[in-house]
């Protein structure tokens, strides 16, 4: 027996929530230890996009049982679509910030994470 799409969702909601907080410290200029301890590490904080955002793109993509936009030949989980036009956002709205900085580098690292959990959903075995 399989986990259920409440489970998936529960998980989403709180990786949303626990990003959403990360976001609001980051934008009010809080210096938490987190910060300190990501930036503690080379290439901290691209490695901590990278792992957030793929685990949000995987959590919202099995929440939402793996329903894909079809483009022609290309198509796209729906979550990983739903995520990186939020990643695209989020980084932009930087530019408002004094205390933020827009980084094409935390961008790319959202990408590469979405397109990870993307390429582990789709080896994922077919459910019965």
């Amino acid at each position: 027996m399989g986990i259920s799409t409440r489970c998936y969702w529960l998980a989403f909601a709180m990786l949303a929530g626990f990003i959403g907080w990360i976001i609001y410290q980051a934008d009010t200029g809080e210096k938490i230890r987190l910060f300190l301890l990501v930036e503690s590490f080379p290439l901290g904080d691209k490695l901590g996009h990278l792992w957030l955002y793929g685990a949000l793109a995987f959590l919202l993509n099995l929440s939402l049982k793996l329903r894909k936009y079809h483009f022609h030949y290309l198509s796209i989980y729906r979550g990983s679509l739903f995520v990186l036009v939020f990643a695209i956002a989020e980084e932009l709205s930087q530019q408002f910030f004094v205390t933020r900085t827009l980084d094409a580098g935390d961008l790319i690292a959202d990408a590469i994470g979405i397109a990870i959990a993307e390429f582990l959903l789709r080896r994922k075995p077919a459910q019965e």
